[in-house]
């Protein structure tokens, strides 16, 4: 059963789309949207995500700890947790370290267990959510956004992220106030699982956020090695293989290697003896030229 926020929410959702679909620039642009979301490509990466979230969600079912109540958190971490996730991490100067991969985790638990459990936890009447709340919300994140891309726009950027923080503490407050007022629902088993929801799913899904970035990572490599050694497809091959032994899941060498100068030597030799001194050279540190590589110790 949705909250009155909720769905305040997926209504303001569907007037969104079916307004958008009357606009013929969206619509003459839909098709190519769809042919590039349903993309072979793209469409295993959300398959993965997905299903990966589907069979955590299971796994949670079969032990007891996940109902339908918990459907509509479970499909916004799909979207924030999931997709969300591997978009920051498509995203270009991202380093896969312990530093991404845990604030990853905070970003999406502060989205999900601030926004979606707390926030929702005591939703006021619907009409309140539907006529006030979500479209003055939706609006000034809106214009936060588009204030930070302008030009000569700081004080305005400013003022707006003050309104939104004041919106968010007003809500928070508000939530607290009932909490304290009547904390019986807090207290129930339900909300035990959903509060523990987000953090359980980011736990199961962590090891297939790691799995897509060492795609990421050594996509990118390859690309210069596929891209420099074309005349010579069986070396090149091998090359590709040699990274992999020789990185591994380190991603963060991985990503340093790629970002550096030795990466295009390695690529360019044409005898698999001076690429195995190419990397005996970055695992020393420095190459036959005296070029520093950067890469992990």
């Amino acid at each position: 059963m949705l909250t009155s926020r909720q769905l305040a929410v997926v209504l303001w959702l569907a007037i969104f789309a079916a307004w958008a679909l009357t606009v013929e620039g969206v619509r003459a642009s839909l098709g190519s949207v769809l042919r590039t979301l349903f993309s072979p490509k793209l469409l295993l990466l959300f398959s993965l995500v997905i299903g990966s979230l589907v069979a955590a969600v299971w796994l949670l079912w079969r032990e007891g700890h996940w109902d339908v109540s918990m459907l509509y958190d479970t499909v916004l971490f799909v979207a924030v947790g999931g997709i969300g996730s591997v978009s920051r991490a498509a995203s270009q100067g991202a380093t896969y370290d312990w530093r991404f991969f845990s604030k990853t985790v905070l970003v999406n638990l502060e989205i999900m267990v601030v926004a979606t459990f707390l926030i929702d936890f005591y939703p006021l009447n619907f009409w309140i959510e539907f006529l006030v709340v979500i479209p003055v919300v939706t609006l000034v994140a809106m214009l936060v956004v588009f204030s930070e891309y302008q030009k000569d726009a700081a004080q305005v950027h400013s003022f707006l992220t003050s309104i939104q923080g004041i919106i968010g503490l007003s809500l928070l407050g508000y939530v607290l106030w009932q909490a304290l007022k009547s904390p019986g629902p807090l207290l129930q088993s339900q909300a035990v699982l959903s509060l523990a929801l987000p953090f359980v799913l980011s736990v199961l899904f962590m090891p297939v956020l790691i799995l897509i970035c060492a795609v990421f990572a050594y996509e990118s490599a390859f690309l210069v090695v596929s891209f420099k050694g074309e005349d010579q497809p069986q070396l090149t091959r091998w090359k590709k293989r040699r990274l992999l032994l020789r990185f591994g899941l380190n991603l963060p060498a991985l990503q340093a290697f790629r970002r550096s100068p030795v990466i295009h030597d390695f690529a360019w030799v044409k005898t698999k003896d001076e690429a195995l001194a190419r990397l005996a050279a970055w695992r020393s540190g420095t190459d036959e030229d005296g070029w520093y590589s950067q890469g992990v110790q």
